[in-house]
């Protein structure tokens, strides 16, 4: 299995914890960008971007600087930047903030 299909079963299993919720879950297929999904509501946008890793030391320090320099420009009231790791298996929440 590659990194991709690694990778590609977590965002599905994000976009569905997300579904479950009532969220509406729009998934960038094959991404390259800052963020793998947008789930939107009536009160907030989330931009996430989906991690995967079976390491046991693992660094997200660059993605973690450009989430925090995401958002200088005008974008949606409310909106949430999050960044999801799954480690072996595991769902962590690494980066969470309101715009």
């Amino acid at each position: 299995m590659s990194n991709k299909q690694y990778g590609l079963g977590y965002e599905r299993k994000e976009k569905k914890f997300w579904e479950d919720k009532g969220h509406t879950v729009l998934r960038s297929r094959g991404s390259f960008g800052l963020f793998d999904m947008v789930v939107v509501n009536m009160n907030f946008w989330r931009m996430i971007s989906v991690k995967a890793t079976k390491q046991k030391y693992y660094s997200f320090k660059k993605e973690l600087e450009e989430l925090e320099e995401f958002g200088k420009w005008q974008i949606p009231p409310s909106t949430v930047k999050i960044l999801v790791l799954y480690h072996k298996g595991k769902r962590k929440v690494l980066y969470e903030k309101v715009i």
